[in-house]
């Protein structure tokens, strides 16, 4: 994952100078514990929250992203009623209770399911803030994820602790789900989350919240065999273009199948064979089986298959993921499990998924943590100005406040921010041409210079300077064109030209260095080994 020094470093700086200033002041209270908050958090990983109604695979899809069947519980029912934050560390440490009263008590990792569950510790419901768990999950390491219980579970404390959580933590990003279909009642999930008590806070926009409609292959039906990620991305499609409002919060929202997704980390030789029995059936039979759960677990003298076996198929990759598996066999000789998983992953949209939360969450997160701390320390200045007696006060409260503005005009990829975040409101109004290229230079697509100018991997730095430098000329001449008439209008072209500038001068910069680095090379070869000329 991508992890901006730039932003990093710019941030750092600020607050080492913002401490030097309140050193003596013990009055900006409020400023100097969001300096530590705000600098803590710059250096932890990014924080995700899974967040939904009960039972819409929300425990499931943290499952899927780790690549373990049960990291989380799943059920049937709201299973979850207690956050579950996981961090990156050992796979079988306890996990940790944090209560609202600020103790905690370590628990056996066995034991975490009575905790995080309906099944057990009922009485503590009112005391749990969240509970720890690590894995030795990769990702886990730039990107923590946070197991909420259902918004609208049936006991209103469930509801509270997600709230509860979210309004004391504030976590950076949020994937919001959508169970099988996007209907009326599910969007009020929305506004609903959006209005909350949380919203002072905590609220979300397109710029840190995705929305996942899961349970997609539950709306498969072999008798018209149509492939349900496709079938939901038009049916996405068709509500949101009548939804400003929720195109207001969300980036986007990728249909998903997180039982299809989970299954192609955890297939087994055995789950194999079981498909290739199936594969071996006529297609009449197959379409039998596969017209609903209920009858592929049916008793019948026409397959080997035990009942209980395909019982516990179902439970694993659900119908469509069996269906597709055997399909996948009958296409293909000697397919490997390798090969398999890779076809339930695409086929139930998690590829699609991941890669869009690495690049539209993993590669921003110095970002959206900059400017939620640039947030923060704004309000801390704010409310410690109200305590000034003296014109010396005043004058270090103004001096923070400059210092702190000063990140966002120092920083270009705030101002790219800040841009694409009043285009996805409607405050800025822009063509489709200028979209498509101002997601691609602000990272959208990755934070390398070949995927911002979305050219071909062998393209030289001779060839991405030549062509950023052409295309800041081409949205200069725009802004120049637009300013003296409508300089809100001119403003997004000021913002690309600027990247385009940026980009070109980094690439210079990094080529000089880049060339002094393979001097240095030559200069090792040749005194070490006697090779190279120099």
């Amino acid at each position: 994952m991508h992890n901006d020094g730039l932003v990093y470093s710019k941030i750092v700086d600020c607050l080492s100078e913002c401490r030097q200033l309140i050193s003596t002041s013990q009055w900006m209270s409020n400023t100097h514990k969001s300096i530590c908050d705000v600098d803590r958090r710059m250096s932890e990983p990014m924080q995700l929250a899974i967040v939904g109604r009960i039972s819409s695979s929300k425990s499931t899809l943290v499952n899927a992203i780790l690549g373990k069947s049960e990291v989380v519980r799943t059920g049937h029912e709201a299973e979850t009623f207690n956050v579950s934050w996981l961090k990156y560390g050992d796979d079988t440490a306890p996990i940790i209770v944090h209560f609202k009263n600020g103790q905690k008590q370590i628990v056996d990792r066995n034991n975490w399911s009575e905790w995080a569950s309906h099944k057990g510790q009922q009485s503590l419901k009112n005391e749990v803030k969240y509970i720890e768990v690590t894995s030795s999950y990769e990702m886990l390491k730039y990107l923590n994820i946070i197991d909420t219980p259902g918004l609208d579970a049936t006991s209103k404390v469930d509801s509270k602790n997600t709230i509860d959580f979210l309004k004391t933590v504030n976590p950076d990003a949020v994937i919001l789900l959508f169970s099988k279909s996007l209907s009326e009642d599910s969007l009020k999930l929305i506004n609903e989350f959006q209005n909350s008590e949380t919203s002072m806070s905590f609220s979300i926009n397109p710029m840190n919240a995705l929305g996942v409609l899961s349970k997609v292959d539950m709306n498969w039906d072999i008798m018209n065999d149509k492939d349900p990620l496709k079938a939901s991305e038009i049916a996405i499609r068709r509500t949101l273009s009548s939804r400003s409002d929720v195109n207001k919060v969300l980036f986007r929202i990728l249909p998903l199948s997180a039982l299809m997704g989970l299954s192609s980390s955890i297939i087994t030789h055995d789950d194999r064979l079981a498909f290739e029995q199936i594969a071996k059936l006529d297609d009449k039979c197959i379409t039998r089986l596969f017209i609903s759960p209920e009858f592929f677990v049916k008793e019948y003298d026409f397959i080997e298959l035990s009942k209980k076996h395909r019982e516990e198929l179902v439970l694993k990759y659900g119908l469509y993921g069996i269906y597709v598996c055997v399909r996948a066999i009958q296409g293909s000789t000697g397919i490997t499990l390798s090969e398999l998983s890779q076809i339930l992953r695409r086929q139930s949209g998690f590829d699609a998924f991941i890669k869009l939360v690495i690049s539209h969450f993993g590669d921003r997160a110095q970002l959206l943590k900059a400017q939620r701390g640039v947030m923060k320390l704004l309000e801390a200045i704010n409310k410690d100005r109200v305590n000034v007696q003296t014109q010396e006060q005043l004058n270090i409260v103004n001096t923070i406040y400059s210092k702190v503005i000063s990140i966002e005009n120092d920083l270009h990829e705030l101002k790219e921010w800040s841009l694409l975040l009043r285009i996805y409101e409607n405050k800025v109004s822009v063509d489709d041409e200028f979209m498509r290229e101002f997601l691609l230079i602000s990272g959208e697509s990755g934070h390398s210079a070949i995927s911002k100018l979305n050219m071909a991997d062998n393209a030289s730095i001779l060839d991405m300077v030549t062509y950023a430098a052409d295309r800041h000329k081409y949205w200069k001449s725009k802004f120049n064109a637009w300013y003296g008439l409508s300089p809100t209008k001119a403003e997004p072209y000021s913002v690309i030209a600027k990247s385009y500038e940026l980009l070109v001068s980094r690439l210079q910069n990094l080529n000089v260095e880049y060339e002094k680095a393979q001097r240095a090379i030559r200069i090792y070869n040749h005194y070490i080994y006697g090779k190279d000329s120099l």
